[in-house]
């Protein structure tokens, strides 16, 4: 694993102190995560769940994208997802849901691991 792809895991076990987070190397120095649990708020039931991606070798010069969370997640108004929010995408394994969230920046400016999942997570709690 990459320097760079180490590091932003060690800085997401710190932005997620109290979930695990797994880290299973790609081989090619990049690294698939998952962390469990992250809360994705009252506006979703179950409220919490797992969150999962991919950190490229080309990290931090490349986005974090997409990004999957637990296939048992609805919304708690009953309201079926919709795009960016696609059902049916499996991550490691896992059923899942795949939240397509793209960073314009990606390509002008580094990325941030913590950034990007944080910034998912403030989709879905904006979203109505």
């Amino acid at each position: 694993m990459r320097t760079e792809v180490s590091q932003a895991v060690e800085e997401l076990k710190k932005q997620f102190p109290l979930a695990t987070v797994n880290v299973r190397e790609d081989g090619q120095g990049g690294a698939y995560v998952v962390i469990d649990p992250v809360e994705v708020g009252p506006k979703f039931k179950p409220s919490t769940t797992w969150m999962g991606f991919h950190i490229t070798p080309q990290y931090p010069y490349a986005d974090i994208y997409p990004v999957f969370i637990g296939a048992e997640v609805s919304r708690a108004d009953g309201v079926p997802f919709a795009a960016p929010i696609t059902r049916c995408a499996p991550f490691e394994g896992r059923p899942a849901l795949q939240i397509s969230r793209r960073n314009g920046a990606a390509q002008t400016q580094l990325q941030k691991a913590t950034a990007k999942i944080l910034k998912v997570l403030y989709f879905l709690e904006q979203l109505v």
